[in-house]
């Protein structure tokens, strides 16, 4: 697609209005979303409101009660294929209250920065997703197909109880995917997908005042874990993808022992593995396996198991010559102004529950990812003006390709 714009599509985007799409994005930060408990009632009310506005009709729909879902549809040919615009609506906590220099929830505006819970992650997204449909509404355009818009609850949860089950039930069955993150209005064609492991240490418990007569799980996970960061890291870190950092694993719990005096007798290590395309749970849990055989080879017999449960996505890995990464970075070019480089996303996003379908899809909204879940989060208005933009002149652009 061409990386100028037409005057026809000069004039599909000069009508979005700075103030209005800020304006919503701080109603959305206002209505509070955060999990827990993730009850997106209120925020999922803001936004069928504004699609209202403008004549666009929208369906609610719950697996569990105040985890409300939204979706609205703009159509033309309906034999025509499925985009899909899909951002999540309720946000982690605000943490430390001590921590913020403003109000979590106020959508407070200083020097262009609209700060606030959930104004990158993901509200920014959503907002200008929203503001997108509402232009291309406004504009009377019609689209050779389906424009579908999914306000959905429990991402920060696990996306069991939004994103999963509208999949899965047949709600959500799109053609074509652009998931709302923070990308800093880069496109993203590639993410890692998390896989949860445990590793449980078995030892033997004996008397505090007597640690000989027993065998110290939680020492001995310690041990096995320093093992782990010197033998298997660098690893990680040799392997490597196009848009993606290496491949990583983060020791992120410790549970074990009983009381202080006691010689615990099992360690349990909640471990954080992220995957690169390429790489499966079963690897990954062998990969370990492994590396632990050889630390019991060298330090003595480790007694341990390996479990992991739940699903474990496929990794969203478009290919950069696929004509929808393509189409989306000439637009994206158009409208900015400049060429940016495809990228990838650094965290997991609910696009994983599609990564499967064999269907293109890219990652794209304002914010900056490392901001996201911090104290202080923060979007500028430029970028949410620009993402407004880019996905107005987008959706127009691939639904009505030759």
């Amino acid at each position: 697609m061409s990386t100028t714009l037409l005057p026809a599509e000069q004039a599909l985007i000069d009508p979005i209005d700075t103030a209005e799409v800020v304006s919503f994005l701080q109603a959305l930060i206002r209505a509070r979303s955060d999990y827990p408990p993730g009850d997106t009632r209120a925020i999922i009310s803001v936004v069928a409101e504004k699609l209202a506005s403008a004549g666009i009709e929208s369906r609610l729909l719950a697996r569990r009660g105040q985890q409300v879902s939204l979706i609205a549809e703009l159509s033309g040919n309906k034999t025509g294929p499925t985009l899909l615009f899909h951002a999540h609506a309720d946000t982690v906590g605000a943490g430390n209250a001590d921590a913020w220099t403003r109000d979590a929830f106020s959508g407070e505006v200083v020097d262009g920065n609209i700060y606030g819970r959930g104004a990158g992650d993901d509200k920014g997204s959503l907002a200008a997703q929203v503001m997108a449909a509402v232009a291309l509404a406004r504009a009377g355009v019609r689209l050779n197909g389906c424009l579908q818009l999914a306000a959905v609850a429990d991402e920060e949860s696990g996306g069991l109880f939004g994103t999963r089950w509208l999949r899965d039930s047949g709600q959500l069955q799109p053609d074509y995917l652009v998931v709302g993150e923070q990308t800093s209005n880069q496109v993203a064609i590639a993410e890692r997908v998390a896989c949860g492991i445990d590793l449980t240490v078995f030892g033997k418990s004996a008397h505090g005042a007597t640690p000989w007569e027993g065998e110290n799980a939680i020492m001995q996970a310690a041990q096995a874990l320093s093992w782990l960061q010197v033998r298997l890291f660098p690893r990680l870190a040799q392997r490597t993808h196009p848009f993606l950092p290496p491949p990583s694993l983060n020791v992120g719990k410790i549970s074990g022992g009983v009381q202080w005096n006691i010689v615990p007798d099992q360690c349990t290590v909640a471990i954080d593995r992220r995957l690169i395309p390429g790489e499966t749970r079963e690897q990954a849990m062998a990969e370990i396996s492994g590396v632990l055989e050889e630390y019991s080879a060298h330090a003595g017999a480790l007694r341990y198991e390996l479990s992991s449960v739940g699903d474990v996505a496929a990794n969203i890995n478009t290919s950069p010559a696929h004509p929808f990464a393509r189409a989306a970075a000439a637009t994206l070019q158009a409208v900015c102004g400049e060429r940016r480089d495809l990228t990838g996303y650094v965290q997991t996003s609910d696009g994983r529950w599609f990564a499967g379908d064999g269907i293109p899809i890219i990652l794209f909204g304002p914010g900056d990812p490392a901001l996201a879940h911090a104290a202080n989060e923060y979007i500028s208005s430029d970028q949410l003006v620009e993402a407004t933009q880019f996905l107005t002149l987008f959706g127009y652009r691939w639904l009505n390709k030759e």
